[in-house]
């Protein structure tokens, strides 16, 4: 028998309330980052749709391009910033609810950002692959278009920042992110004369640990670490320049610490763990390695060096020349007393911090950089 439900009769059903999102869990993270991306994206191409009076075939080639170059990564930077803002409200004593939106907007701007990186540098590096298909360079109908692509994904981070931010926070914004690009750019270029320098008459003199640093914390610490960190602090209400000061101080010892590691396992990582084949000694890179063991060698292994380093691909033993004079330096028992000291470092930046930044963000992700393998 069915019975009828008359509405005096019948209570509403309640609606069942969404479970707030674990940020902290990577794995359940990532697909929530993604419904955010649809949304941002929609939102950028319908605005270059209706301010522009965007042709249909002008719309369907942009968003081609944003979702081929932008999702699909780890989201480790963009993660970052998401925890520096939690762990920064539990520090001021707010609800993290009130500034969830606004983080996971610049989480966004930074993968933006970094896909922007991507794909300029694939082009000039003429790479083949990139997170397990082919560069978008080198998808049919786009070649080097894809110039102008990373032009737009430019805007595409700067247009999200000016829609979800004004006042103090834009400007402070649009600061960063202006600053921290510049610097990578300029890190790249070098990075970029390194390479092409092979051959050049005392190259190997200017290849000292000032001026590796000095790439390193150009090309990788800056929008890697300070930026999303940085960033959160902001959306957070943490404006003053000695508060963003302190976290650059941190975030820089941490990503040198986490750059010298890549050359590092470039060099000894096992490929089908890193999941790539190392190719710094290839492509003449200006490496830690390659400074220490300057450092340290004969004159007779440097005549070795120089005439080995930086040979190409298809020269295996001129790679393991290398590699040779590198066991016989015993750098990998230096790279581990400075994986030690790095640690101790970057633990005596956080205590030194602790009073006015997430000390908790910090030591948690020197833990999980510190000793990695991959």
């Amino acid at each position: 028998m069915i019975t009828a439900c008359f509405p005096m009769f019948c209570r509403p059903k309640k609606k069942m309330k969404k479970d707030p999102v674990d940020w902290r869990d990577s794995k359940a993270a990532r697909p929530e980052m993604e419904k955010y991306y649809k949304e941002f994206a929609k939102g950028f191409v319908d605005y270059v749709a209706t301010t522009y009076e965007w042709p249909d075939v002008g719309v369907d080639r942009m968003t081609r391009m944003l979702d081929y170059t932008v999702p699909g990564g780890k989201y480790n930077r963009g993660l970052l910033c998401i925890w520096t803002a939690i762990d920064t409200c539990k520090m001021k004593g707010i609800e993290f609810a009130t500034v969830e939106k606004q983080s996971i907007v610049l989480a966004w701007c930074v993968e933006i950002l970094q896909a922007c990186f991507l794909v300029s540098d694939d082009v000039m590096d003429s790479s083949v692959t990139r997170r397990g298909k082919p560069c978008w360079y080198k998808v049919e109908g786009v070649g080097l278009d894809a110039v102008n692509d990373a032009l737009i994904l430019e805007s595409f981070l700067f247009w999200l920042i000016e829609k979800y931010f004004d006042g103090k926070q834009y400007v402070a914004l649009m600061k960063l992110f202006h600053d921290v690009s510049l610097k990578t750019q300029m890190g790249q270029m070098l990075d970029t004369m390194s390479e092409k320098a092979k051959g050049k008459k005392g190259i190997f003199e200017t290849f000292n640990m000032k001026y590796y640093t000095r790439i390193i914390k150009y090309k990788t610490a800056f929008y890697s670490f300070y930026l999303p960190a940085a960033s959160a602090l902001i959306a957070c209400g943490l404006t003053a320049p000695a508060t963003l000061k302190a976290c650059e101080e941190i975030c820089v010892a941490m990503g040198i610490k986490f750059q010298i590691q890549d050359d590092y396992l470039d060099c000894y990582g096992k490929p089908e763990v890193i999941g790539k084949v190392g190719t710094d000694i290839f492509d003449h890179k200006c490496t830690w390695l390659l400074v220490m063991a300057l450092q340290l060698m004969s004159k007779e292994q440097r005549q070795v060096l120089e005439a080995n380093y930086g040979m190409g691909i298809a020269e295996k033993s001129a790679e393991k020349k290398v590699k040779e004079i590198y066991r016989s330096l015993n750098l990998t028992e230096v790279y581990e007393k400075q994986e030690k000291d790095s640690y101790s470092q970057c633990e005596s930046l956080i205590s030194k911090h602790k009073e006015t930044l997430p000390s908790e963000t910090f030591i948690r992700l020197l833990k999980k950089i510190h000793k990695r393998i991959k």
